[in-house]
């Protein structure tokens, strides 16, 4: 098998747009995906979600948002010098001059959009809720599939990313934003389900996690079949998670100084013992620190190592991005067939200079104390709703709105209250969406919260504050 770039890059969607497109608009449809998601309250909602730093009230540190708008510019970016090249490699692509660059800023600015509240750390609090939950029902667990309950005892923001995109952001039908095949195949960086991912060990990285629910399976076998990916990674999908890797590696050494949870020694010091020196750019990349140091004037007046790291980010995002271009042509034809599947960026020339970053965020950064405490607070606050909400759906008395569980049943979105009941993924013999429906609507409204939303819902709902 050999996927093919006319249906990598499908523009058809579920329904036909109900919106009639004006013959001055010259955006191609996936343009049209992105300015369909830039101006929806999903989006908005990433600017107060944590990317690092949770409940941070600094204006300088990134937020979900505007790590999902600087991973579209990185996206957008490899996408323009991968389309130059395959045009130059072949004329008869040339019909992906401006598609590919667009459909990677559509899928870089919403890749994060399904992520619970409080960092990836909301993900795990998820996953060992209902492990804990499903033990403790054995009952009611015994009413959903093997895949179902893997499904949320493996909860993954990737996953409701796509159910998001694909269901619950209601306009007119169950089609959420009725995106084109194409986008969504790029943004499934894992094309499993829970029950065929998660598989850390394995050499393959599109079995590290699992990138659908059993809920949206259906769209999820279309998407595959339209666009011809099969039972692998769309191409594309790899330079979006390069991007992500990009982004971030970078901007967690600016925000890790900005918050004083590292100095300049510890940085210099890392990617002194990380870095390739054999390689020429990577040498030079070390050395830029000190050049970058020694060009600020002695009297300026703000802190100069701010300069040097923004300085040093640009430089070695280039130098990433530069690479992964690269590892993109030289792996095009085993991309197309499926036999790629690594993680490009660690494949390529950078791949020191990835690790490096990743040292300091994991082992300088991530175990700060500041960032550990509120996510333990997050801890709270997610598994305080969880069983709140949990207890509210699978009771009759949710029906009742005067009774406790019909008053939290009520507090649950009403737009995703609406799509649980008229567009369940099954019903039960009552007619009524099954308990693994009513299970992922209360994931849906916790994951749809912001940071501070969560905790200021949690503190009214145990009376901490009203």
């Amino acid at each position: 098998m050999v996927m093919e770039w006319k249906k990598l890059l499908d523009q058809d969607k579920v329904r036909e747009s109900t919106v009639e497109k004006s013959q001055n608009d010259g955006r191609n449809e996936f343009e049209g995906d992105y300015s369909r998601l830039i101006f929806s309250s999903p989006i908005r909602r990433l600017q107060d979600k944590a990317q690092v730093f949770p409940l941070d009230n600094s204006d300088y540190i990134r937020t979900r948002l505007t790590h999902s708008m600087e991973v579209s510019s990185i996206a957008r970016s490899l996408g323009s010098s991968v389309e130059q090249k395959l045009i130059e490699g072949n004329g008869e692509l040339g019909f992906v001059n401006g598609k590919i660059s667009a459909l990677l800023a559509t899928v870089g600015l919403s890749h994060d959009i399904g992520n619970p509240p409080f960092g990836h750390f909301g993900e795990s609090v998820i996953q060992n809720f209902f492990i804990n939950w499903f033990k403790n029902n054995i009952e009611e667990a015994a009413k959903l599939t093997p895949e179902e309950k893997a499904d949320l005892t493996n909860f993954e923001g990737n996953s409701q990313s796509f159910r998001l995109l694909t269901k619950l952001h209601y306009l007119i039908d169950e089609n959420g934003y009725n995106l084109t095949y194409g986008t969504l195949a790029s943004i499934m960086k894992y094309p499993r389900s829970s029950t065929e991912g998660n598989k850390s060990d394995d050499e393959r990285i599109s079995f590290h996690k699992f990138g659908y629910f059993q809920s949206e399976k259906t769209i999820f076998d279309k998407v595959k079949k339209q666009t011809g990916i099969g039972e692998f990674r769309h191409p594309l999908t790899f330079l979006l998670e390069a991007a992500d890797d990009i982004a971030y590696s970078a901007a967690d050494i600016e925000d890790g100084y900005k918050k004083n949870v590292i100095n300049y020694e510890i940085i210099r010091n890392v990617l002194g013992g990380k870095l390739n020196f054999a390689k020429e750019k990577q040498k030079d990349l070390f050395e830029s620190l000190e050049k970058y140091k020694n060009e600020i004037p002695t009297n300026y007046p703000g802190d100069k190592y701010e300069l040097v790291l923004q300085r040093f980010r640009i430089k070695a995002q280039g130098y990433m991005i530069a690479s992964v271009v690269d590892r993109f042509m030289d792996k095009h034809k085993q991309l197309l067939t499926g036999d790629f599947d690594e993680d490009i960026v660690l494949s390529s020339d950078a791949r020191e200079v990835r690790e490096a970053l990743k040292d300091l965020a994991v082992n300088h950064i991530f175990k700060d104390k500041s960032i550990i405490t509120k996510e333990l607070v997050g801890e709270r606050v997610i598994c305080g709703l969880l069983e709140m909400f949990v207890d509210a759906v699978i009771s009759e008395k949710r029906k009742k709105t005067k009774t406790k569980e019909g008053k939290l049943y009520q507090l649950i979105s009403p737009n995703y209250r609406f799509i649980c009941e008229r567009y369940p993924s099954r019903k039960e013999a009552s007619g009524e969406p099954s308990l693994y429906d009513r299970l992922l609507l209360v994931t849906d409204f916790i994951c749809g919260m912001t940071d501070t939303y969560a905790l200021n819902l949690y503190q009214k709902l145990t009376g901490i504050k009203l």
